[in-house]
């Protein structure tokens, strides 16, 4: 079916970029890098809080610079900051080394996040099709969501070779300097207003935006619109990684590849499952938009997908906690595709409500309350999963994200 925009030289840039930021080799085996630092889940929760405190801080500060000094400027700087925190991830001996390459990796995140998206809304307002934010987004995330499955199986096969997690901290480095060269072809007027950075102009547009901020933070509708982005997506980061000690756990149950030994068994399986969630995950993020179709609007359809999200956590902890691993897995994939689903939905939502001005500050805020849940919540589930079982901890925090649920609720603009 053809799409209503074109596809022309500058989408497959934001394609591209897509594609070579989640060649993430390290996320399908980060939890289990971490827990083979001989640390506890208590603890992985800690480094996931120690990340989102830092993107908390920053966030605010970042979107402004953004939209003050250049979007540009600022993703070629999380760039770099994101392989620094590679390098230090792939050196670390201990619980403190692995706190700093969180810090460094949380600071990359804040001047990445909502900045590109405000990239892409921009180019769409430039061409006359910011109506068409969900069907665009959708489509430039799938390519994320491709690269990511393309990149699953890659981590798979260097965890095979050289039988040593770090070593995909390593290899991540090579595709993030190849999107360094591909950010540095974007037209410059995708900076935004504010080309040159001035540190008066910053301090007016920083002032400027927070009483603007501020003005639409009164407004109970647009608490609720953040809240009910962010909440699901905090609790979605909070537990995904769970995932990976559930494939351990599968690989010893499951009978297939068995001329391999468990550590190459359990790593094959875990590339082959990652890679079937971002192909479906890929595949949702392009029909986000006939789902918001189908739902009647944008804001119905983050409410649907925030209770089915939370229904969703409490059966995947259930049937994990129970030792189902097949059922739990399963839910697993429907979580992922869910968040995936949903991202392009909520983002629309937010970019509607907001309108363009300073759109990159709001994206950031809604980064930084999801920053927030995620905060408060891995460091919960750790805990649970420690006196429980990670099961339990999955299940037991999906249950306080239904009960909030009446409180995130967007009716319409009124209520």
């Amino acid at each position: 079916m053809a799409v209503p925009f074109k596809k022309d030289t500058q989408y497959y840039k934001f394609c591209l970029y897509g594609f070579l930021k989640n060649q993430k080799f390290y996320e399908p085996f980060f939890m289990l890098f971490l827990l083979s630092k001989d640390i506890s889940f208590f603890q992985v929760g800690l480094l996931y809080s120690i990340r989102e405190i830092t993107r908390n801080l920053l966030e605010i500060p970042a979107g402004i610079f953004a939209d003050s000094a250049g979007r540009r400027k600022s993703m070629v700087l999380s760039f770099i900051l994101y392989i620094l925190s590679f390098i230090a991830f792939f050196f670390s001996k201990g619980f403190i080394i692995l706190i700093i390459a969180m810090i460094v990796f949380g600071m990359a995140d804040v001047f990445r996040t909502g900045t590109h998206k405000a990239m892409i809304f921009g180019y769409l307002e430039a061409n006359n099709w910011s109506h068409l934010k969900v069907d665009y987004y959708g489509h430039t995330r799938s390519w994320s969501q491709f690269g990511s499955a393309i990149s699953s199986l890659l981590a798979a096969g260097i965890v095979i070779i050289t039988n040593n997690y770090s070593m995909v901290f390593a290899f991540a480095i090579i595709p993030y300097i190849l999107n360094l060269i591909n950010l540095a072809t974007y037209p410059s007027w995708l900076d935004g207003e504010q080309k040159k950075f001035d540190i008066r102009l910053f301090r007016q547009n920083f002032i400027k935006t927070l009483r603007s901020l501020g003005h639409a933070l009164k407004n109970k509708w647009t608490i609720r619109i953040f809240i009910n982005s962010s909440l699901p997506s905090g609790y979605f980061n909070s537990v995904k990684d769970y995932l990976q000690p559930l494939i351990l756990s599968l690989a010893i149950i499951v009978p297939v590849l068995e001329s391999y030994s468990q550590e190459d068994k359990s790593s094959a399986l875990i590339g082959f499952v990652y890679f079937i969630i971002f192909i479906l995950t890929s595949r949702a993020s392009r029909r986000a938009d006939n789902f918001a179709k189908k739902a009647g609007s944008v804001f119905a359809g983050m409410n649907i997908t925030l209770l089915l999200m939370s229904v969703v956590g409490i059966l995947t902890g259930l049937f994990f906690h129970s030792g189902i691993m097949v059922i739990a897995a399963l839910f697993f994939l429907f979580l992922y595709l869910l968040e995936n689903l949903r991202r392009p939905v909520a983002v629309a939502g937010i970019a509607e409500r907001m309108g363009d001005e300073s759109l990159s500050t709001f994206l950031s805020t809604d980064s930084q309350m999801k920053s927030l849940f995620t905060m408060i919540m891995s460091p919960l589930v750790g805990f649970l999963a420690d006196l429980l079982s990670p099961g339990a901890g999955i299940m037991i925090v999906a249950a306080i994200v239904l009960f909030i649920f009446p409180l995130a609720r967007v009716r319409n603009e009124n209520g």
